[in-house]
């Protein structure tokens, strides 16, 4: 995390200081691709804060706010059970019950309506003395709704120091600058106007380049982004990162987009969907070339690590911003794949027709046996011949 420091001690600062009186909600308030949720994590993962609250727990909001889920995880987070339990008012008794008598940190992520904040607020304790929620948003309505103390944070965009601080760290990492990349590379940051989810992905598109001329190249294209508009910007930087990817790579990205957004993905059922579509170079190691476009992804900054192995070797779940992700839907419906409900339907090729289920169901195998939740690819596999010889042990 570059440049927000003091924004991060001020937020653990306020949220530890002693007070009475309802719980403190603190909303954290800035574009997409400001760094919201980054620095709403360093606090969230602080060590002082973790001692001082008696729980902490998250959840992700998103657009179309889902109260069942938001409750689910917020349950999970308090305790290590699974529940399967339908009933709302239920689980928000649930989850008051077990923050009841207790000093708690609520996480709630990317909040865009008022609504979603009276559905929430009812579930929290209000008689926890030195209790918080931290809540972020780019509605700055939100925001000034839920602040009932006036102790909103806005972020704002990083200067040109910080702005090349980050884009350095992004595309070097540990390794030193050669003196003829500093040039090139300040002036790419420069175009990229303080938005930090734009530095770090132009710097992963780059990470691998050390040519000089590709850098030049990526400069000349970001310079013709002219525009004011930081939203628009950032999306155009976005498809600059996209367009310089193999079809393979693309394919594999694309497919983030029939997933719901903000949704956690376990990296193994996504791996299978890619090596089941014959998305991959056909070859003896299919899910060693699964794992390696996996880790390419995120070494362009286009995929956000959520879990990793306990040897922190293998990628156990991710998922993309939402900024990615809406661009991601876009290019799917400009190539004619067309998402309706929870169903993404390709017409793109008359002679291929499948399907996608967003949502997983339980689903009877041709053996009788029961699977908790089958991947759309395996499904398709299961109901069409499949392409690849190489592909038949997904069946197994």
């Amino acid at each position: 995390m570059v440049g927000c420091d003091d924004q991060r001690k001020q937020l653990v600062e306020d949220l530890t200081r002693s007070y009475s009186g309802e719980p403190k909600v603190i909303p954290i308030v800035g574009m997409g691709g400001i760094g919201k949720t980054t620095l709403e994590n360093e606090v969230y993962n602080d060590a002082y804060i973790r001692s001082h609250f008696d729980v902490c727990a998250w959840a992700t909001i998103s657009q179309q706010h889902n109260v069942k889920e938001i409750l689910l995880s917020l349950q999970c987070s308090t305790k290590s059970d699974t529940f399967d339990i339908n009933d709302e008012a239920e689980l928000a008794n649930m989850l008051q019950k077990s923050l009841k008598g207790k000093r708690y940190l609520i996480v709630l992520d990317d909040m865009w309506k008022t609504e979603a904040w009276d559905a929430m607020r009812l579930c929290f304790p209000s008689e926890n003395k030195g209790s918080g929620i931290l809540l972020t948003t780019r509605n700055n309505e939100v925001a000034c709704y839920a602040d009932t103390e006036n102790v909103s944070l806005r972020m704002s965009f990083m200067d040109q120091d910080e702005s090349w601080s980050l884009f350095k760290s992004a595309a070097f990492a540990s390794e030193a600058l050669p003196s003829e990349f500093e040039t090139t590379g300040k002036q790419i940051t420069e175009k990229c106007h303080g938005l930090p989810l734009t530095i770090v992905v132009v710097a992963g598109l780059l990470k691998s380049k050390r040519a000089i001329e590709d850098w030049e190249n990526v400069a000349k294209d970001v310079k013709s982004f002219v525009t004011n508009d930081p939203d628009e910007l950032c999306s155009r930087v976005l498809g600059l990162s996209y367009n310089h990817m193999t079809s393979d790579l693309k394919a594999c990205l694309l497919h983030f987009g029939i997933f719901p957004e903000d949704s956690e993905i376990p990296a193994k059922n996504l791996m299978r969907l890619w090596m089941a579509e014959g998305f991959l170079k056909l070859g003896n190691d299919l899910e060693g070339e699964a794992e390696k476009c996996l880790q390419e992804l995120v070494g362009r900054c286009l995929v956000l690590v959520c879990k990793k192995s306990q040897d922190g070797a293998k990628i156990r779940s991710c998922k993309v911003h939402d900024l990615i992700y809406d661009l991601w839907v876009r290019e799917i419906q400009r190539e004619n794949i067309f998402i309706i409900n929870d169903i993404v339907l390709d017409y793109s090729d008359s002679k291929r027709r499948y399907l996608s289920m967003q949502k997983m169901q339980p689903f009877k195998c041709v053996t009788g046996d029961k699977i908790d939740c089958c991947p759309y690819g395996l499904y398709r596999a299961l109901l069409t011949p499949v392409h690849h010889h190489e592909n038949n042990d997904l069946l197994k």
